[in-house]
């Protein structure tokens, strides 16, 4: 290998190390929505932090960008259930596909009191009309002859999210967290 590219051959192994060293550690929980108590009945949430078994492996060659909200509308306590006076946590995967778009749902619970329905349709019908950047998956080739090359493609992804609902003096209000 010639001195030009056994330096960049460096160069993108160190950066393929730094971007792994970032993927190694928790992630500080981020904001993903409003949060508080809201007059108009609207849901605040967080994202739910990830345990290490359920994220995707990289190997030691690839990093990803993107991701990132674009638009994220909180849930509204379910109308009808406000006079009930009800407190309820959702927790719900978000599956978003390569393109940003979120094709389904699916309910973490595995056992829901009797308005667990009510409040999962609330989640559910916010949450299908959100929208992410694309998650980019970068691959660095190394040829026979020493040439590094770059793959770009986009990879769906999933998010773990809890919704708490409830009412504080009256005002429907949901925290959550990721």
């Amino acid at each position: 290998m010639n001195r030009t590219n056994a330096r960049r051959y460096e160069a993108v192994l160190f950066a393929a190390v730094v971007s792994l060293a970032g993927c190694a550690h928790d992630q500080p929980a981020t904001h993903a929505g409003p949060s508080g108590t809201t007059k108009d009945g609207k849901v605040s949430y967080d994202a739910m932090p990830e345990s290490d078994a359920n994220r995707y492996q990289m190997t030691k060659s690839q990093h990803t960008f993107g991701a990132q909200p674009i638009d994220n509308p909180p849930p509204v306590y379910p109308p009808e259930l406000v006079s009930a006076n009800l407190a309820a946590t959702i927790h719900a995967k978000v599956v978003v596909d390569g393109e940003g778009k979120v094709t389904d749902v699916r309910d973490l619970d595995t056992m829901g009191g009797e308005h667990h329905a009510a409040f999962f349709a609330a989640v559910r019908d916010a949450v299908l009309r959100w929208r992410y950047t694309p998650m980019t998956v970068v691959q660095d080739h190394e040829d026979a002859k020493g040439n590094f090359n770059t793959t770009r493609t986009t990879a769906p992804f999933s998010l773990d999210y809890a919704f708490r609902f409830e009412l504080k003096d009256g005002v429907p209000s949901v925290s959550a967290t990721r």
